[in-house]
């Protein structure tokens, strides 16, 4: 045993995301650079994320086996007990026996004097299974879901008051579901078809997105950036929801389009796709070193329009008001559209941060508003489900400026609505996309014309 196993390397990734807040994206993409093996590469990932997205749940189920307080042990305790917790209650493939066997073993190597307490506890989770006894639903509905579902307490009594129990353990539900990796075809170099038989010629299973013609999702592909089609800029990671985007905003070959809020450049790149790489795109972001992420993927993916420059959304220094006709506004908001997707960004939240995030998003709005030219046409688009950063902002951008209409996005959408509530709300020129619904990252998406 050693701290370069799989279990070792996901400690030791989880311990520093406990310890340093930091970010598990970016530790676990440094971590796997030194991992060759396709499947240690995948149950690195699937431990890491598994038991992050899920540790709530965890905590619960360990802290009746406990005598002491969790949070009493060392970090790296901690997180052994939930790896292996994780492997037990939730991975059916992997042995159980191998599995506490491994956390005994890392306790012994790391935290030899609670080697003791992690089997017997490992041994007394494994006997008890999932003959767990949960607050009760009906009396503790928001307890109950945020320990069954591992979400923030204050979370989930905002979706209850929202969309009631059933929908609200649904949305927890699915945010807890594995996910796959969606890419958009650069159709400036491949079509969609032929990026398919590239990859599947690299040995990488693919599917159709069906909703989004330049979409489709990947199963394990394990390093991308190691193939060749990615290397020759064939593609990028972008979700579904996200590809709405520059189909919303519509541009043509030969626009001049204002991206707001542009890194790390997903939907600047896509616009610039849907313009034929013809017109130009001014790109602004507040963060000096993501304008170098938005200039690296135009770079990969062949295209030579977009002018990306450090600038506050909120003041678009050099941005004549009136001088463009297409704008978009990826709004800064909470995320919580995207929880399936990022494991720790449940507890990185509160709910405070959501009660000052409208009057920034309005103030950016309302900014890039005076860009657009008379005829010209405006995209409000965000990551979140949270009414205050989404409709609440459009409601009060609506209100305070009239020469803005709503644009219907029946027309504009790549895929058929079906559900009554969203052809009603598209027609009124938004659309909140649910996860939960929708099978897609958490979005939403407005669009405005300015009067003639």
């Amino acid at each position: 045993m050693n701290n370069f196993t799989p279990r070792g390397r996901a400690v030791r990734i989880l311990c520093r995301v406990d310890e340093e807040n930091a970010y598990v994206n970016l530790l676990l993409q440094k971590e796997l650079k030194e991992v060759q093996e396709g499947r240690d590469r995948q149950l690195i990932t699937m431990l890491v994320n598994g038991t992050l997205k899920n540790r709530l749940t965890l905590d619960y189920a360990l802290r009746l086996h406990l005598r002491t307080a969790l949070s009493s042990l060392p970090h790296e305790v901690r997180w052994i007990l939930r790896i292996s917790a994780f492997q037990l209650l939730f991975l059916t493939k992997i042995p159980a026996p191998a599995a506490i066997n491994e956390g005994v073993e890392l306790t012994k190597l790391r935290q030899g004097k609670y080697t003791k307490l992690v089997n017997g506890v490992l041994h007394n989770v494994l006997e008890t299974g999932w003959n767990i006894r949960w607050p009760n639903s009906k009396k503790e509905a928001a307890r109950y879901l945020s320990v069954k579902y591992s979400h923030p307490e204050w979370m989930v009594k905002r979706w209850l008051k929202r969309y009631g129990f059933e929908e609200t353990e649904k949305l927890c539900s699915t945010n807890n579901e594995p996910v796959f990796l969606w890419i958009r075809t650069n159709t400036l170099k491949t079509t969609r078809e032929d990026l398919v038989e590239k990859l599947e010629e690299e040995g990488i299973q693919v599917q159709l997105g069906d909703r989004v013609p330049e979409s489709l999702v990947l199963e394990n592909p394990g390093a991308i950036e190691q193939l060749k089609s990615f290397q020759e800029g064939l593609f990028t990671v972008q979700d579904e929801s996200s590809q709405l985007v520059a189909h919303i905003l519509n541009p043509a070959p030969g626009d001049h389009v204002l991206d707001a809020c542009a890194a790390p450049g997903g939907k600047t790149t896509h616009i610039a796709q849907k313009m034929n790489d013809q017109g130009e795109i001014l790109a602004f972001d507040i963060h000096s070193h993501k304008i170098e992420l938005i200039q690296q993927l135009a770079h990969r993916l062949g295209i030579t329009i977009i002018r990306a420059q450090e600038g506050d959304a909120r003041e678009l220094r050099g941005v004549k008001d009136g001088s463009c006709p297409k704008v978009l506004v990826d709004a800064p908001c909470s995320g919580l559209g995207v929880i399936r997707r990022r494991a720790d960004l449940r507890y990185h939240k509160a709910e405070e941060e959501i009660q000052k995030l409208p009057a920034l998003q309005l103030e950016i709005l309302e900014r890039a508003a005076r860009c657009v030219s008379r005829g010209g046409e405006l995209v409000y688009s965000t990551c979140t489900i949270e009414p205050e950063e989404n409709f609440e902002v459009v409601k009060a951008f609506k209100t305070a400026h009239p020469e803005f209409k709503p644009v219907s996005l029946l027309d504009l959408l790549p895929f058929s609505l079906e559900d009554e509530r969203d052809i009603r709300q598209a027609e009124k020129g938004m659309l909140q996309i649910l996860p939960h619904r929708h099978g897609m990252d958490g979005f939403f998406i407005a669009k405005f014309q300015r009067e003639v």
